[in-house]
């Protein structure tokens, strides 16, 4: 069967008929889209790589993931110029194939997992730079480790160092940013942005690169970004300001022939901007509503426009596809984003793709017109590059796509005969998974841009209708799952309604789950903790949990360590984990509802139970 875009004026007219507006299958006007899951992003030169909010880290490209030291979760990888280094908990690892530089913070190459780096304590943010590291401690300063000879690590170092340095002029840093031959953070009291290095744009830099300079004009900076030759900052109220050089309008100004000092506002970004990556000669910025807009060189399709722009996305600069990305990072030829669910979709020259002769000969694109791309055609295919998203091999949708179609399956019987519970067919280099049922009835899932659930058959004449984005259906599908689970949730919350130095009083919610009628499945891991009460819901990253066997009762399997043996209580293993981040609830007490989301393997659950709010002061 050919599929064809639907219209999405009739898409409506369509879930109006009985059989699917009845169907628990489609979508609800009252269903809720959930906050993405957190999957953090980094691109390179030549590799790239992303951590799941469970702390499993993929990493695609030149540079393969290297297994972390004492068994560690990442809870985020940085990338460079052959080298990437990872943050667990509050240490830094690295790795890589060159050590030239003392980038990997050791004078020797490396050990098989990395080193890590000796003298930094209680990190809670690192940056990558072409070949130098750094780190934000949590009282806010910078340390830097690696080729500090263009300045990029301050007065301290004049070639490279194995050692991480304190970086004179930078203090209370909130966001750091680190390029090939510079440094920049962004100021706690003043949101200055502060700039070190012979390679930050700014005026004087190059005679005397080792000196901490303020960016001229910003007083207002949320974010900081940065790769070779120019930088951006992300500014209050979703505004964007770039300075450096313009050879390809980079800075989102008509392409001059010299660099700009001064940073220049990037004029028409259509809504505000909630997140900027800065490559090499282009720049893209996160729009409000999870769109991306590119500008800059466009040399390898690294502004995702597709293989024939102007009916693509005529006049906009919108990466084609893409509609609910979380976050964005550019690299060298390529970039790539982040999309709820946690899939990963890039797009140009040099990662995470196959090695097929034509990266993306044509596609189905919820709202884009199918003719974006043409058929395949060598002569006009781009051999190195996908000028249009492509999922990343492992980030894609292959195995949310085969949970929701059995959860279809399973929903409705009478019009989805269940088959094998296994990954539709396609794979990561298609583009769509599809399962075919009696009657001419289809499900399928396009693999690249944002996924969506897409039906065609008798029930949309043929047409093919968008069911809406598969990140939405996912959650549905997990909450199944984990209904028939056997697995038992208890929850434990509290918001601290202290006044204090950040804007929002603190939620902490402690969680345990337990086998119940069946065992505990081995590898669980917890990944988001839902929040639900007075009418109000927040979500926050869980990062993974921890199994361990503890005395428990029938009411009581969170409290480790107060129960005796004794009648009524045993020794089981429990997933125990905990989750904290800003309160929308200091004022609320009593019940709320609370949700966990878990992984196990390639399955998604999600358990729900009663808790009561309790304040702290």
């Amino acid at each position: 069967m050919t599929m064809t875009m639907h219209s999405t004026a009739s898409a409506p007219r369509l879930l109006r008929k009985a059989v699917l507006t009845t169907a628990a299958l489609l979508l609800s006007t009252a269903f809720v889209p959930y906050a993405a899951m957190a999957t953090t992003l980094s691109m390179g030169y030549g590799h790239g790589c992303s951590v799941a909010d469970t702390g499993v880290a993929t990493c695609w490209g030149t540079l393969p993931m290297a297994p972390l030291a004492y068994e560690a979760r990442a809870q985020d990888i940085r990338v460079g110029e052959d080298f990437s280094c990872a943050l667990t908990g509050t240490s830094v690892q690295c790795w890589g194939r060159s050590n030239a530089y003392s980038q990997l913070g050791n004078p020797v190459l490396q050990a098989p997992w990395g080193y890590t780096l000796s003298g930094l304590r209680q990190i809670s943010q690192i940056a990558v730079g072409a070949r130098h590291g750094c780190a934000r401690t949590i009282e806010q300063q910078v340390f830097c480790w690696g080729d500090g000879s263009q300045g990029q690590i301050g007065r301290s170092v004049a070639a490279t160092t194995a050692e991480a340095v304190r970086v004179e002029g930078m203090a209370t840093v909130i966001q750091l940013a680190a390029g090939r031959a510079s440094t920049c953070g962004v100021q706690r009291d003043d949101h200055k942005v502060i700039c070190v290095g012979a390679g930050s744009g700014l005026a004087g830099a190059a005679e005397d690169p080792r000196t901490a300079r303020a960016v001229p004009g910003i007083t207002d900076a949320m974010d900081v970004s940065l790769f070779a030759g120019h930088a951006c900052a992300l500014r209050a109220f979703g505004k964007v300001s770039c300075w450096g050089s313009n050879q390809h309008g980079e800075l989102g100004v008509p392409a001059s022939s010299g660099p700009l000092s001064t940073p220049v506002e990037v004029p028409d970004l259509g809504a505000p901007a909630k997140a900027v990556a800065v490559g090499d000669g282009f720049t893209c910025a996160l729009l409000e509503g999870g769109s991306i807009k590119c500008w800059g060189i466009n040399a390898n399709g690294q502004l995702g426009m597709g293989l024939a722009p102007g009916t693509a996305t005529p006049a906009t600069g919108l990466v084609v596809g893409i509609s609910n990305a979380t976050a964005i990072s550019a690299g060298k030829t390529a970039a790539c984003a982040v999309l709820e669910g946690g899939y990963v979709q890039c797009w140009g020259e040099g990662a995470g793709w196959s090695s097929a002769p034509c990266r993306v000969p044509g596609g189905l694109y919820p709202g884009v017109p199918a003719s974006y791309g043409p058929a395949v055609d060598l002569a006009i295919c781009r051999p190195q590059g996908s000028a249009a998203p492509m999922a990343v091999q492992g980030l894609g949708p292959a195995n949310d796509a085969a949970q929701v179609l059995d959860w279809a399956e399973k929903t409705l019987p009478q019009t989805f005969a269940p088959q094998a519970g296994t990954v539709p067919a396609g794979t990561d280099k298609d583009l769509l998974y599809v399962r075919d049922y009696p009657g001419s009835h289809r499900l399928a899932i396009n693999a690249h841009g944002t996924p969506q659930l897409l039906y065609a058959g008798p029930l949309s004449t043929g047409q093919v209708a968008d069911l809406g984005p598969l990140s939405q259906w996912i959650r549905e599908a997990a909450l199944h799952e984990g209904l028939g689970s056997g697995l038992q949730l208890q929850a434990d919350t509290h918001t601290n309604a202290m006044p204090g130095p950040d804007p929002c009083a603190y939620l902490q919610t402690r969680y345990g789950i337990r086998g119940g009628a069946k065992a505990l499945p081995e590898g669980l891991m917890s990944s988001l903790v839902k929040v639900t009460g007075g009418g109000r819901s927040v979500e926050h990253t869980a990062r993974g949990g921890y199994r361990k066997t503890i005395m428990t009762n029938d009411t009581d399997w969170i409290s480790d360590g107060t129960h005796i043996p004794g009648p009524g209580t045993r020794l089981e293993p429990v997933h125990l984990g905990s989750a904290v981040g800003c309160s929308l609830f200091a004022a609320l007490q009593g019940d709320v509802e609370v949700t966990v989301f878990y992984t196990v393997g390639n399955r998604k659950g999600a358990l729900r139970a009663k808790a009561v709010m309790r304040t702290s002061y």
